[in-house]
C-alpha cells in the first residue's frame, strides 16, 4: 500500500511540473512581452526615458535565458508580491 501511495505522489508531482511547463510556454507564445507593450504605451505619450527598456528587462529577468525565466516564474508563482 505504501508503494502505491509513493507512486501516486510522484505521478502527481510529475503531472504538476508538466502542467506548469505547458502553462509557461503558452504565456511566452504571444509576440512581445510586458516591457514591449509598456514602452509602446509610453512612446505614445512621449514619456520614454533613455535606458528604461534595458533597465526593465534586467529587473524582470527578460534578458536572461528561458530556463532562468521559468525558474523565476515558478519561484514567484506561489507568492503574492510584485516583482
Amino acid at each position: 500500500m505504501l508503494g502505491y501511495f509513493v507512486r501516486r505522489v510522484f505521478l502527481a508531482l510529475g503531472t504538476a511540473w508538466v502542467v506548469s511547463v505547458i502553462s509557461f510556454i503558452i504565456i511566452q507564445l504571444p509576440p512581445g512581452d510586458y516591457v514591449t507593450s509598456y514602452i509602446a504605451q509610453l512612446e505614445s505619450t512621449g514619456e520614454v526615458q533613455e535606458g528604461l527598456e534595458e533597465m526593465l528587462r534586467d529587473e524582470y529577468g527578460l534578458d536572461r535565458p528561458i530556463a532562468y525565466q521559468y525558474l523565476r516564474w515558478m519561484n514567484h508563482l506561489g507568492c503574492h508580491r510584485v516583482i
